[in-house]
């Protein structure tokens, strides 16, 4: 099983930034992203979607209209015309390209895959933006997971999902997936358990509470995807 933060310090959590500092700034923004980099973030995870000619753009929703000012089928949307949108907080929505620019390397990044063909299309964006930075790549789905370890097997991929099943724990155990990153409303006392017995790193997502995010920490999670990562780093630090 692939190490998923291969320069973690021993023994301390993560809190992943979920789609840049998402309390500060539009999440999935150019500002999120700056700020999540500006402020040291342990991780910033941001998702892949990808135009109708292929190209990853990072928006989360499969329509633009939640955080966007036009709302379009992404997928259906070539990116000519994608590149034309703006969110709501006036930036250019940004594609995979501008926040491989934007982080610079600078700490690391999970680019979660939305869709098939995601992983691929990052496999081939990566050299081309000659990124150096640290990765962990995920997605919930399980070609997406497979199609990273045949295309990026140097890089750990993580599976996404709501209810860490048996199946799920299975699947990641005979492939070798570097984590498992579960819903937290949905992590039972019997499914925490299951996942902490199974030593997969889990880290569930998305926890804003210091003390839930505590909480499952003291249980065994590696880390939590967060919207307030920064200021959940700070009180663990105070701690």
């Amino acid at each position: 099983m692939r190490p998923f933060f291969p320069g973690r310090e021993r023994g301390r959590p993560v809190f992943v930034a979920h789609r840049g500092a998402s309390d500060r700034a539009l999440e999935n923004s150019p500002a999120a992203f700056a700020l999540a980099v500006e402020g040291g973030a342990d991780m910033i995870e941001f998702d892949v979607r990808l135009s109708s000619d292929g190209v990853p753009v990072v928006f989360h929703d499969d329509r633009t209209g939640r955080t966007a000012k036009e709302n379009l089928a992404v997928e259906r949307t070539p990116a000519a015309r994608l590149r034309t949108v703006r969110l709501k907080n006036g930036e250019k929505l940004p594609f995979l390209s501008d926040v491989l620019e934007i982080v610079g390397g600078v700490v690391p990044v999970n680019i979660e895959s939305k869709t098939s063909g995601g992983i691929a299309a990052a496999a081939k964006a990566l050299p081309k933006a000659g990124y150096r930075g640290e990765l962990l790549l995920s997605s919930g789905l399980r070609e997406e997971c497979l199609a990273a370890r045949d295309l990026l097997p140097g890089i750990p991929c993580g599976l996404v999902t709501r209810r860490p099943s048996a199946s799920d724990l299975a699947f990641c155990l005979r492939h070798g997936l570097s984590s498992i990153h579960p819903a937290r409303r949905l992590l039972t006392v019997l499914r925490l358990r299951n996942v902490a017995a199974s030593r997969i790193p889990f880290l569930p997502y998305t926890v804003d509470d210091p003390a839930e995010a505590f909480a499952l920490i003291a249980a065994g999670a590696a880390g939590v995807f967060s919207n307030r990562a920064l200021t959940l780093r700070e009180e663990w630090t105070r701690r």
